[in-house]
Parts: C-alpha cells; sequence; structure tokens
C-alpha cells in the first residue's frame, strides 16, 4: 500500500475512534445522570473528612461482624451478601464501603492505608456500631485489618482472612500503571458498558432487581479515583502494616488455589503458610476455588466462620 494511501487510512481509522469514544463519553455522562435516580441506597450515610460513606447494619447479636471489601468491589454490600445475610441471623454484621465504593462517595484524600483505616473508624462510630469487631476482610483489605490488630487491639476480637493478599506478596507483585492508567481512563469515558457484566457481578445469589443496583455502581464507580490511588499506593501500604498478627487475637485465614491472584497455587499458598508458622493463633484452611472464594464456596465458608466464632 503506497504510504500516502496508509496514512489516510490511518488518519480515518484515528478519526473513527475518537468519535467512536467521543461520543461513548457523552452517553454515558448522560446516563449517569439518569441513573443516579435509580440507585436506591442500601445504608446509612455518614460524613467522613468531607464525604459521604455508606456502612450497612443488619441483624443482631452477641458479636459484631464487620465486612471490609478487597480492591474494585463496586458494591461491597451486595458483593459480600451471600455471606452477610446467613451470617445475619446469629450477629450483627456490619458493611463498611470505603471512598470511591458502592454508594460511598469518591474523594482524592490519600490512600495511605493509616488514612483509610481512620476513616473506616469514622464511620463506624457515626453509624453507633461499637466494638469490639470481628473483622472479615478480603484480598488487599487485609493491609488495613493487619493495621488495625496492630494500632488498636482492644477494637478486634477476631481477624478472619478472605484469601487475605500477605504484605509479603506485594513484595512480588509486579505492577502494570500503564494499565492501570488505561483502566481508569476507560471506565471514564464509559467502555465499561460494552463488556458483560460477568466480568464484575460475581454473585449468582443476587435477585435481578440487586444486579441492576450492582451494575449502574459498577458504570459509576469503576474505576474510581479512590480505587485507582489505593492501586497506586497499595506496595507502599504493605510496607506500613506488621506481618504477624497480636497474640492475644485468634485469626482464621482462608486460603484459595491462587486462581485469580497472578502467582501459582504453590506460591500463593506458600505465602499464607510462612505467615502463620509461628503464630499459634493464626490457623490457615486451604480452599479450592479462586481469589473470590466466598461466591464459590459460601455456605463451607459461613460454616467455618461460625465454628471459629463459636470456639473463640
Amino acid at each position: 500500500m503506497p504510504m500516502k494511501k496508509f496514512k489516510l487510512w490511518s488518519w480515518i481509522v484515528c478519526g473513527f475512534l475518537l468519535l467512536f469514544l467521543g461520543a461513548t463519553f457523552v452517553f454515558h455522562q448522560f446516563s449517569l445522570r439518569n441513573e443516579s435516580k435509580l440507585l436506591t441506597p442500601i445504608g446509612k450515610q455518614v460524613t467522613v473528612n468531607g464525604h459521604r460513606m455508606n456502612v450497612s447494619v443488619k441483624g443482631e447479636g452477641p458479636q459484631t461482624i464487620v465486612f471490609l471489601s478487597g480492591a474494585g468491589i463496586a458494591s461491597p454490600i451486595l458483593d459480600f451478601k451471600n455471606l452477610s445475610d446467613p451470617l445475619s441471623k446469629k450477629y450483627k454484621v456490619v458493611v463498611v464501603e470505603r471512598a470511591g465504593y458502592g454508594f460511598s462517595e469518591d474523594s482524592d484524600r490519600s490512600r495511605d492505608v493509616m488514612e483509610v483505616l481512620s476513616e473506616t473508624r469514622q464511620a463506624l462510630a457515626q453509624a453507633h456500631v461499637s466494638g469490639p469487631y470481628v473483622i472479615i476482610s478480603h484480598s488487599m483489605a487485609s493491609l488495613e485489618s493487619l493495621a488495625w490488630q496492630e494500632k488498636f487491639p482492644d477494637e478486634v476480637k477476631a481477624l478472619i482472612g478472605l484469601d487475605w493478599a500477605l504484605p509479603s506478596s506485594y513484595e512480588d507483585l509486579k505492577e502494570n500503571q500503564t494499565l492501570l492508567t488505561v483502566a481508569y481512563w476507560s471506565s471514564k469515558i464509559g467502555l465499561l458498558r460494552y463488556f458483560p457484566e460477568s466480568l464484575y457481578i460475581k454473585n449468582q445469589t443476587l435477585i435481578e432487581s440487586e444486579r441492576k443496583q450492582y451494575k449502574l455502581l459498577a458504570y459509576k464507580q469503576l474505576m474510581s479515583q479512590a480505587m485507582f490511588h489505593e492501586s497506586q499506593t497499595v506496595k507502599e501500604n504493605a510496607k506500613k502494616v506488621p506481618s504477624n498478627i497480636n497474640p492475644k487475637i485468634p485469626a482464621l485465614l482462608m486460603v484459595s488455589n491462587g486462581d485469580g491472584t497472578s502467582f501459582s497455587q504453590s506460591e500463593w499458598q506458600r505465602y499464607a503458610e510462612r505467615f502463620a508458622s509461628d503464630q499459634s493463633n493464626v490457623q490457615v484452611v486451604y480452599m479450592d476455588a479462586p481469589h473470590d472464594l466466598y461466591h464459590y464456596q459460601s455456605d463451607a465458608i459461613v460454616s467455618r466462620i461460625k465454628e471459629f466464632l463459636e470456639n473463640n
């Protein structure tokens, strides 16, 4: 193909691409305004550091469970529903949605792990939820959980890790900041609307109305500014938290087969094995399920949580 024709076709393709992205962005912004009227907040809205945070509280019982989600979850309340619903029949169950997650407002404040922990504790206080807490956290929220038990051990009754991304794993994690930046701007443009919902809605127990709310939250929150900043600072945050748990605090770690973590099964499980090796208060259970294991073995996980809490 002659160079002139090649350049011409290149300009045409670039023009169509820019037109497509521009039209998508305009449609996305228009849709977000309309969809905001369809969102029905679940839980209580409190104001922390100038932005609204959402806290869901349900159930009553002798112990208070606080759920903390991993990274990039559009709706932690709906995502954890297959665990929180059955557990709320016996315990008080709380889900705190961080800034930029679920029904919480986005924020441009620092995502330093201590800042995030401070906001979680303030949100609980404003929602009138007192400790000590049983903290159940997934993946990246291990860092906030470890910081919590170190700085405020009297507030933590027990720790339950849903496939924790342990601090040592972040030392070996290969970050791709370019990919993160592309994901951020793709979300802002609205390209998520072209992807199947199975990509971001993993909880298959949700009813149709809940799936619709989840989808609208995904369009709004993935990837929020707060999520983007979390991803950029996670390796530094991992250096700021301890690699051990207060010996007075019992802990249960449920560990996946590594699928979805970028590590092999043996590599992923070795992190947990080493973490717990000299800590008698830490139990480890290995499960043949992917990283978001609570969407694959929810009944077994609920049973293990109940058994663990009854014995501790």
